[in-house]
């Protein structure tokens, strides 16, 4: 751990900030004096979908109000996430000058300075409203922290530089720190308890009668009026006021609370007001996580608190309380002004907001060290406990199940009596620790075995995506098809720097260019070896370069189901008996349109014709037939005659253009392609340097394909 300056030292234990140790620091007179900012400013709202509050209340559509002050970086590791208090605003520049600015602690000539308008609020973010008080049920500062986390997620953001706010903004500081800990480098929390004091409650009981009394307008301004005595000292007030009078003969004192009660009135709604402090009054970190030292001991080392002696509304004992708890930083801010001093004390909190991110900066990624074992002679050696890789499973179909099942396997095969007693070499174990089903209800064998071996959590299956990913999750494994909710759930992980292994292939035929170059740019890996052609790891094959350079064509049967279909046709069963018995041995889906279409081996075409010839997937022109009643009657005079019906795709690029087509082909008996049985695939590649290579073996069935995806789980 870097050091501040020896006034300014900040340790495990709590420590003292002197009132007059630090040199005054040059003022941003860009900041200060109002003016526009010299660095971009980006004000943007987004719309997020299918919000899930903690209570259970489902929101179809929350709207966030954000300002960007800054650039992001091209790795997006320079945010500053900074929380707005009760009444504040997303112009953190502003509010907060002095602490950010050009030169100042946060410094978006430097940083990217991020501030939202809190959920419930009335600066964009989606809240209620004196003239729609029903528009959002009650929430809570987890629900605040929540929000941000999914605006950081669509921003690309995994961990910001550092996560800060006080009074309001450091309860969700602390909600942000408990709920999402791999995503914490730094977080500093300013005159903030981790729950609700009685002094805290009683405070807003009485703003909030002030307003019942008083109407959406001389109501809000006395709730103003006393919310500014909490936040204030009566020596700051003595000091600044006293008896003295204005030019109209009015206490000064007087004055001021008038002010500041008609400049709220003026911005603010008292609806969102009375929303914002029943959150407040809920707020309590160690709530349904086993107490305050559970909820945060993991990110600890991570936080500082920050309590200011004489704040009338959350003494700095409140901070020490769970400071103390975590094992947590305690810094004291001594000041004259109370509360308000995390405002006003612009020199010492920039102080602890710089040593914050000078430390987030210097600190490694949260990696355990590789032990170097050493042993004496007739000493057994114990290796260190091996962390398991932790797995999200989107889906508990054909695919899914049957990797819950591999994953049982695995562990037997590799003779692991329990994590402590690993030694170097062994495989890692693997947890489930989430799995997101339509049906809850539904039996599900190969989860429930799972959970009785200890390789799925007993609470893993949910049904809502967005519980699916937190972040001590190591691999997001999605197996539940389709485009929709599976790109959400992808892009979400990668943007989070959780590795993706997917095996959907309508997915990367549509999205699979984008989704790589987000993987690249936040260094994560994107693997889909299940995603064509089962168990063939021609995937892995083409990515290492064995197929050669030159790549000229690609084609093969990409579909096990529609193989094995027209054997059964040539067979001479009905394309009806033939669909059927697929069906009954796990060979298609219980619709089995894409497959008797080609859309399925289509996709599959679309991913090679990406890997061998750089082609975004989603541009290629794909001519295409499938089977029919047509093409199985045609398939069974075929058979008559001694030859046979195959769906062959093919890919070949002729000078500057690529040839894609998807047909029933006749082959001869004695043809390779003819000798393609059952649920098989073949894959044929041509290359200049490395000639053909064939590629032959199960495509279809939950269990190959699952193999595959196990292979990308465990590949290094």
């Amino acid at each position: 751990m870097s050091t501040l300056p020896s006034s300014l030292r900040v340790g495990r234990a709590s420590v003292r900030v002197p009132r007059s140790s630090i040199p005054a620091r040059a003022a941003n007179g860009v900041a200060n004096s109002g003016s526009t900012a010299t660095w971009p400013v980006r004000d943007e709202t987004i719309t997020f979908h299918d919000v899930v509050l903690e209570r259970g209340d489902r929101l179809e559509r929350v709207d966030v109000r954000y300002r960007l002050e800054g650039t992001l970086n091209a790795a997006r590791d320079n945010v500053v996430l900074v929380v707005h208090a009760l009444t504040g605003t997303t112009h953190a520049s502003e509010w907060w000058h002095g602490v950010v600015g050009a030169n100042a602690a946060i410094d978006p000539t430097r940083h990217a300075v991020l501030c939202a308008n809190l959920l419930g609020g009335c600066d964009g973010t989606t809240g209620p409203s004196d003239d729609t008080p029903d528009a959002l049920p009650p929430f809570s500062t987890r629900d605040q922290a929540a929000l941000l986390a999914r605006l950081l997620d669509a921003l690309g953001v995994g961990a910001p530089l550092l996560v800060c706010g006080g009074s309001l903004g450091g309860m969700v500081t602390l909600e942000f720190a408990a709920s999402f800990p791999a995503r914490v480098r730094s977080a500093v929390v300013l005159a903030a308890p981790a729950a609700q004091t009685a002094q805290g409650i009683a405070w807003n009981a009485i703003m909030r009668r002030a307003i019942a009394l008083g109407g959406v307008r001389e109501g809000l301004a006395l709730a103003r009026m006393v919310g500014m005595l909490s936040y204030r000292t009566p020596e700051s007030l003595e000091r600044r006021f006293g008896r003295a009078r204005s030019e109209h003969d009015t206490f000064q004192i007087r004055d001021w609370l008038d002010v500041h009660g008609d400049k709220l009135v003026a911005r603010f709604d008292a609806t969102s007001y009375g929303a914002l402090i029943d959150a407040m009054d809920e707020h309590d970190v160690g709530r349904d996580r086993g107490g305050l030292s559970a909820a945060l001991a993991v990110v600890g080392d991570r936080l500082i608190g920050v309590g200011i002696p004489g704040d009338l509304l959350y003494p700095a004992e409140s901070v020490r309380e769970w400071t103390t708890a975590a094992k947590a930083t305690f810094v004291e801010l001594p000041s004259v002004h109370g509360h308000d001093a995390f405002l006003l004390e612009i020199d010492r909190v920039s102080a602890v907001i710089e040593q914050a991110i000078n430390e987030s900066e210097l600190r490694a990624a949260s990696v355990a060290p590789i032990a170097v074992i050493t042993a004496k002679p007739g000493v057994r050696s114990v290796a260190p406990r091996v962390r398991p890789l932790r797995i999200a499973l989107a889906g508990c179909g054909h695919v899914g199940g049957s990797l819950l099942e591999l994953f049982g396997e695995r562990e037997l095969q590799c003779g692991a009596q329990g994590i402590g007693e690993q030694q170097p070499g062994d495989a890692q174990p693997i947890r489930v620790d989430r799995v997101l089903v339509r049906d809850a209800a539904r039996a599900r064998p190969a989860l429930a075995q799972a959970i009785a071996r200890g390789i799925a959590a007993p609470d893993a299956c949910i049904t809502d995506p967005t519980l699916l990913l937190s972040d001590d999750i190591d691999v997001l494994v999605e197996a539940i098809g389709g485009t929709t909710t599976a790109r959400t759930l992808v892009e979400t992980a990668l943007r989070r720097g959780i590795r993706v292994v997917t095996a959907n292939k309508a997915l990367l035929g549509e999205r699979g260019s984008a989704l790589a170059a987000l993987a690249r740019i936040t260094d994560t890996r994107l693997d889909f070896e299940g995603a064509v052609c089962g168990a063939i790891p021609i995937v892995r094959c083409i990515r290492s370069g064995a197929a050669g350079v030159g790549i000229t064509k690609v084609s093969g049967i990409l579909n096990g189901t529609s193989n094995y279909v027209l054997e059964k046709v040539a067979e001479g069963a009905s394309l009806a008996e033939a669909v059927a018995t697929a069906q009954r041995l796990g060979y298609a889906e219980a619709d089995p349109t894409r497959d008797l279409s080609g859309q399925d081996a289509e996709d599959k075409l679309r991913i090679l014709a990406w890997m061998c010839f750089g082609v975004d997937p989603a541009t290629l022109k794909v001519t295409r037939r499938g089977i029919d009643a047509e093409t199985a009657a045609w398939a069974t005079r075929v058979a008559i005659e001694g030859d046979r019906v195959k769906l062959i795709a093919s890919c070949t690029k002729e000078r500057d253009e690529f040839v894609a087509r998807i047909l029933p082909t006749r082959v001869t008996s004695d043809d390779p392609w003819a000798r393609v049985s059952g649920p098989l695939n073949r894959i044929v590649v041509e290359s200049e340097t490395a000639g053909s290579l064939v590629f032959q073996g199960p495509g279809a069935g939950g269990r190959a394909t699952a193999g595959a995806v196990l292979a990308d789980i465990v590949a290094r």
